[in-house]
């Protein structure tokens, strides 16, 4: 018998409390390391974001399409670049319209002891199984079932309980479930083993439903062995059971993605525009920005001139917004072959290749777990890496200066002492800005950074004591700006590095606290000025 009890009454003895768990430090989590996008792919949910890394995204997003069947093709080559390339996972928005139409796959008892499988809107009467595929591959499904045989008194019996494999139209296996027809069948737990309750226990991406008919008789074509010794499998041939019906999407198509990125349970540190020229989904992209306080890296056609170039950054007018400095354009003329040799030579954006390599960096963190976010990607370190480039124009100085002036970042052939490489040549954002740190690509990053950490440990600290969250909240800053000035993200300006509040707001003493910080990054190197005297 123990020693203690957890609650005590009135009687004598000795009370254990639960443990407790002062030793929590704020966790190091992947955020700076992913990317979200809106994009058209063949294959992913519709109804909600979902993550893909470089393991599965031929998986759930498919296999590229030519994008001269499509230009929004394009948006595969990026994130498959992208997780190529340094980051650790995408967070998916798939691009639907209200037409696409999601259909059962059924199979039915045919003649005989065969089945006859078939897609269907609604359920059919005669139907054995049915599934709904939630994962929305345009180029279809298969799913295959079979029953081992049952017997009692060396009599064989129609059985309850069958093997049920999903693949898809390349034969790759993407679930395998073994479960009961019978709704009142339960496992050696006492658990539920009815087929549709078990498979929502292991996915949301597929979702069953039963016949009639709770089992499969011994003179199925899914039942036993052949006379070969094989297993018997009734087989679909491949089902289409979504319907895209089209690309022709409308701004409401647009604003529903930008909704469900933003309200999905997945954290991602940056979003990219994977390339797309439309205006409507740039500006729900900047709205995104904007809600979620994420930088976003979008991309101008390269086969644009330099003039056409600017005209299209200017009918954005994204450096109106209140958070400009959150967006950031890249525009390079360059023609390269497909980096996923999907397609052929062509024009490719840089968005998925530069949060690639912003993603790669920050995996490198020093021991206090700040990654060098003061080094922008840009410069001599951070080639582009594709092959076959070509510079199709080169721009003169004065040029580069109205590209600078635009806010836009170009992808250029650069000299240096190692020799030539297709470079970043800038980092400034679309802040209207002309001397101010808010231009600095660098500052952005470093900026969201501060400001994701801040708000994450003002949200642990809510419903506390006033007094005991303002002192918590108090030593958190002391050690994150310490933290970021060893880090060489914060230097002294014309005072302090950083400055910092915590305090009671003075209206609303009992319920609201107010944080300000101060806080002065180091800049960047854009321009240098060298001067050769002649002495005698």
């Amino acid at each position: 018998m123990q020693a203690f009890t957890r609650q005590l009454g009135s009687e004598s003895g000795v009370q254990l409390n639960i443990l407790r768990d002062n030793s929590e430090i704020p966790a190091s989590v992947a955020v700076d390391q992913t990317f979200g996008v809106i994009m058209r792919s063949t294959r992913g949910r519709i109804d909600k974001p979902f993550s893909v890394n470089s393991g599965n995204v031929l998986r759930k997003l498919g296999r590229g399409e030519s994008m001269r069947s499509t230009v929004l093709n394009e948006a595969w080559v990026h994130v498959n670049e992208a997780l190529n390339q340094g980051a650790y996972e995408a967070v998916v928005q798939r691009l639907i319209t209200s037409a696409a139409v999601i259909k059962y796959a059924v199979a039915s008892a045919g003649v005989g002891t065969d089945f006859v499988f078939s897609t269907s809107t609604t359920l059919p009467a005669d139907f054995f199984i049915a599934i709904k595929h939630l994962d929305c591959f345009n180029d279809g499904i298969k799913f295959a079932f079979h029953a081992e045989p049952k017997s009692s008194g060396g009599v064989n019996l129609a059985n309850d309980k069958i093997t049920l494999a999903v693949y898809d139209s390349l034969d790759e296996k993407l679930f395998e479930f073994y479960g009961s027809l019978n709704p009142l069948s339960q496992d050696d737990y006492g658990v539920s083993d009815y087929l549709p309750d078990l498979v929502s226990r292991l996915t949301d991406s597929i979702e069953i439903e039963i016949g009639a008919t709770p089992e499969l008789a011994i003179t199925s074509d899914a039942y036993g062995f052949a006379t070969n010794g094989q297993s018997k499998w009734a087989k679909s041939d491949v089902l289409v059971c979504f319907e895209e019906n089209g690309t022709a999407y409308t701004s409401s198509d647009y604003s529903t993605a930008r909704a469900k990125l933003q309200f999905t349970p997945f954290t991602f540190g940056y979003l990219i525009s994977a390339g797309t020229q439309n205006v409507a989904l740039l500006a729900e992209l900047a709205q995104l920005a904007f809600d979620t306080n994420t930088q976003l890296i979008f991309d101008i056609d390269g086969s644009l001139g330099i003039d056409a170039a600017i005209a299209f950054a200017e009918q954005l007018n994204f450096g109106a917004s209140p958070t400009a400095h959150l967006l950031q354009a890249y525009y390079a003329p360059l023609k390269s072959d497909d980096p996923t040799h999907v397609n052929g030579k062509g024009f490719y954006g840089t968005s998925g290749f530069q949060v690639a390599r912003r993603c790669l960096r920050n995996a490198q963190t020093n021991t206090k777990g700040f990654a060098p976010k003061n080094f922008p990607i840009a410069g001599r370190d951070y080639p582009l890496q594709r092959t076959g480039i070509v510079q199709v124009l080169t721009p003169t100085d004065q040029d580069l200066n109205k590209l600078a002036r635009a806010k836009i970042n170009p992808v250029l052939f650069e000299t240096y002492s190692g020799g030539g490489r297709f470079v970043f040549r800038d980092s400034l954002t679309s802040a209207q800005v002309e001397s101010s740190l808010k231009k600095l690509i660098a500052v952005a990053d470093m900026s969201c950074d501060l400001d994701d950490k801040v708000t994450t440990y003002a949200k642990d600290v809510l419903q506390l004591p006033m007094d005991l969250a303002i002192k918590r909240m108090d030593e958190f800053l002391a050690g994150l700006f310490d933290a970021a000035l060893s880090a060489g993200w914060l230097v002294a300006g014309a005072g302090n590095a950083f400055a910092y509040e915590v305090v009671a707001n003075e209206q609303r003493p009992y319920d609201r606290m107010d944080i300000n910080y101060w806080l002065h990054y180091d800049g960047t190197v854009r321009q240098i000025y060298v001067t050769q005297t002649l002495t005698k």
